[in-house]
């Protein structure tokens, strides 16, 4: 990896229209998740409220850097510091993410933004550098998975144990187990979770934001799966909330599909707000086999876009 020239240089100007449209052409072609763009901008300096304002469904990852990129250049020279390290992440990056669908159109737009960023002087020296580089990358990479691995693999056993119980054991167990494993499965994805509350009428069994809504959380590990009644009755504190509130209802038993049609056909006519977790969708992310940022995405986009209530993972 070549040496980065520092970003927080007095004399650095913003980005010159050819690299900025070289650093768009990378997130557009070389990137694959939308987590991953997330990550770099986030390690870049910008923050997360910041970048949500842009994380919306109809935003590409290319408009949301271009976008960024603006906002940052209007900044001065703190912005034009950040800009320089979103360079710096990505020409950090040796080959297209392995799913990019057009592997060669992402291979010429990583070319163009490190042939770019070393006219600018912000890659220095970048053939005597790059082993160095892709070495302290590697290392930072797998570092960031080492510990995350750790952390979920702590909550998986954890969640296992909670699998386990004996059937005589209390279902409220398991629920107030599941409700403590949910705030250190948000934490360790670094999204804020508020845990289980109570108002005067009503318990919340917690809540988080996501992509510029208030998410109200209910996680129920019953033998039984939730019936119309108590959909209903989740909604109804949902609703009785401000519009930019929505519902994550969390049922480890399933749902029935025809409990889940007559609610959609009852709530016809009031806003379509509630998303749902499985059992086995929350095996996943204990699991580890899909982030927890991806699965609100592919849940939250399946609702938005197509008005389905439950797309399991």
């Amino acid at each position: 990896m070549p040496t980065l020239r520092s970003s927080n240089q007095g004399n650095a100007g913003p980005l010159s229209t050819a690299l900025a449209r070289a650093v768009i052409a990378v997130c557009r072609d070389a990137l694959h998740w939308r987590d991953d763009l997330r990550a770099i901008f986030l390690a870049a300096g910008v923050s997360r409220s910041h970048y949500e304002r842009y994380d919306r469904p109809e935003l590409s990852k290319a408009k949301i850097a271009r976008a960024l990129l603006d906002d940052l250049g209007e900044v001065g020279a703190a912005g034009y510091g950040v800009q320089r390290r979103v360079v710096e992440e990505l020409c950090q990056m040796n080959r297209p993410h392995a799913d990019a669908p057009d592997q060669h159109a992402g291979k010429e737009a990583l070319a163009e933004l490190k042939r770019e960023a070393t006219a600018e002087r912000i890659l220095v020296n970048p053939e005597q550098a790059a082993a160095e580089a892709r070495k302290a990358a590697e290392k930072r990479r797998l570092q960031a998975i080492a510990e995350r691995r750790l952390v979920v693999g702590e909550l998986r056993d954890e969640f296992i144990a909670l699998v386990q119980m004996q059937q005589g054991q209390s279902t409220q167990g398991r629920g107030y187990g599941l409700e403590k494993l949910l705030v250190q499965l948000f934490k360790v994805h670094d999204l804020d979770y508020r845990p289980p509350y109570r108002m005067a009428r009503e318990q919340i069994d917690g809540s988080f934001h996501f992509r510029g809504f208030t998410y109200l959380v209910e996680a129920r590990w019953r033998s039984a799966q939730p019936d119309l009644g108590d959909l209903l009755d989740f909604k109804g504190k949902v609703d009785g909330k401000l519009d930019s509130t929505r519902g994550v209802f969390i049922s480890m038993a399933g749902f029935d599909p025809d409990v889940l049609d007559h609610f959609v056909r009852n709530s016809r006519g009031s806003r379509n707000n509630i998303i749902m977790f499985t059992g086995q969708d929350v095996s996943q992310l204990f699991e580890g086999s899909i982030g927890l940022v991806d699965a609100l995405t592919k849940k939250v986009d399946a609702a938005e876009q197509e008005g389905v209530a439950l797309r399991e993972l």
